[in-house]
């Protein structure tokens, strides 16, 4: 759960001032994984004029004067030329019998002639992925892909294409494959290759590129923006593409606005940090160490610095009453299952099996098995079940099944969402184990509020506690 969609949602979080996050999703992107049927040669290594200058030294011409001549280009070109290869040992530069000098080739220089005799294009298969957001080649292999059965497991959104027909092999260039091999080949020690020519596409398979989704609203949710993030980076150009595509119409998501009133006791209220201090406090605390170039780096600039974000960090750690920007809910709900000692209690509208999957599940398993742990689940509060997964129902039955400790139940009647670990209570809309692969495509720019004031949460324990208790288990059938 500390994934890319955490990572890039508090990492851009405020990227449109005036606007909050009010999404943050696993999207894919559709691809094309091409094989394609492409004439190429190996690229020679030599500039065109160096070439040039071993080929007429073993044709018979050994002046720089009618090297230079035979070429058209001037004397100084060819002298370089030579210079060159002298320190590469493929020519000697040798005196003859009129007092002048001769370019004769080396061991090393025939070899080399010979070498750039033998290259011939070959027909040979080339696997490449194709963007079709972007409707271009992309720099991603097979790894980087999923599959459409990968999306739907993890409810990923999977974006539009820009077509919807398959990619041709005119659209598919020498120039954009070359460009893309000349970025692989800084990186591996591969020999270089050039495409002169595409001459097929055998296969072309669908396959995803995860992606993010963020959508960011206005404070009436009346306008709204998105930017998507590739390879954790803001990508502009699949931004184009989207808005070319249809913009966030084709994702059918539904912003609403968040709730603004708090069901809190008035003395809480007032201590409540709003969510600008909040923000500013996480900003200062996650502020990276300028990088000054100084070798040393205890320097007094990085203690002062060190000890900024740490005053930050305390400042935040010890406020009784504050707001939870969006982003935070999915690190919260990681946090309560990595940590909690005592008591755990979730309660939220739907079960959905993009959420409680393996990774869930294992958290949920380890933190059962710390002694005097108690932890109770509950669903429906009010909602229809339709819209609960059978699968992610099954998954917590048996876990429950397991543990004695774990107490999972249905409740019928409405009650609101919350997160309850050991001192701490998150009040919030955010629905905690349906977040992706929202049923409704509806999401709200939830923002929570967190206390740690110890009558209030032991409240709302014993409030949820009785609720869970007094409910009829959902055990394993």
């Amino acid at each position: 759960m500390a994934d890319a969609t955490v990572i890039a949602a508090r990492r851009y979080s405020d990227q449109h001032p005036g606007y909050r996050l009010a999404y943050a999703g696993e999207a894919a992107i559709p691809v094309s994984l091409l094989t394609l049927d492409v004439l190429v040669q190996q690229r020679k290594k030599l500039p065109v004029v160096d070439e040039f200058v071993l080929r007429l030294a073993d044709h018979g011409i050994h002046k720089i004067d009618n090297m230079a001549a035979f070429l058209g280009v001037d004397t100084p070109t060819i002298s370089d030329a030579v210079a060159h290869q002298l320190s590469e040992e493929t020519v000697e530069y040798r005196p003859d019998t009129l007092g002048g000098r001769n370019v004769r080739l080396t061991y090393g220089g025939r070899r080399a002639v010979e070498e750039m005799s033998t290259v011939t294009p070959q027909r040979t298969e080339y696997q490449q992925a194709f963007d079709r957001l972007l409707w271009r080649p992309i720099p991603h292999t097979r790894a980087d892909l999923i599959t459409r059965a990968d999306t739907e497991a993890q409810g990923m959104l999977v974006l539009p294409s820009a077509r919807t027909a398959e990619v041709t092999a005119g659209e598919v260039t020498p120039r954009q494959l070359n460009r893309l091999l000349d970025q692989a080949q800084q990186d591996t020690s591969r020999s270089e290759a050039e495409v002169l020519s595409v001459e097929a596409i055998t296969r072309q398979p669908r396959l995803f590129l995860p992606a993010v989704l963020l959508v960011y609203a206005s404070e009436t949710a009346d306008d709204l923006r998105f930017n998507l993030v590739v390879d954790d980076t803001l990508s502009e150009a699949h931004d184009t593409g989207l808005h070319q595509a249809g913009g966030l119409g084709r994702t059918h998501i539904t912003i609403e606005t968040g709730r603004t009133d708090l069901d809190l006791p008035a003395r809480l209220i007032e201590q409540r940090a709003t969510y600008d201090i909040v923000r500013d406090l996480q900003r200062r605390a996650e502020q990276p160490p300028a990088t000054t170039g100084d070798p040393h780096p205890a320097t007094a600039a990085d203690g002062a610095a060190d000890r900024e974000r740490a005053a930050a960090r305390a400042e935040l750690d010890n406020l009784t009453v504050r707001s939870v920007p969006f982003f935070e809910h999915r690190e919260l709900l990681t946090r309560a299952l990595d940590t909690s000692r005592t008591r755990f209690v979730l309660a939220a509208p739907y079960l959905r099996d993009a959420v409680v999957n393996g990774d869930l599940l294992a958290k949920l398993e380890i933190m059962l098995r710390r002694p005097g742990l108690t932890a109770r689940i509950a669903y429906g509060l009010g909602h229809d079940l339709k819209h609960t997964d059978a699968t992610a129902l099954d998954r917590l039955r048996k876990l429950a099944g397991r543990h004695p400790r774990l107490t999972l139940v249905h409740l019928a009647e409405p009650h609101p969402n919350i997160l309850i670990f050991d001192d701490t209570v998150v009040h919030s809309d955010f629905d905690w184990l349906s977040f992706r692969d929202q049923p409704t495509h509806t999401y709200r720019p939830d923002e929570g509020t967190l206390v740690r004031d110890t009558n209030h949460v032991d409240q709302q324990h014993q409030r949820y506690a009785e609720l869970i208790d007094h409910a009829k288990p959902v055990t394993r059938t």
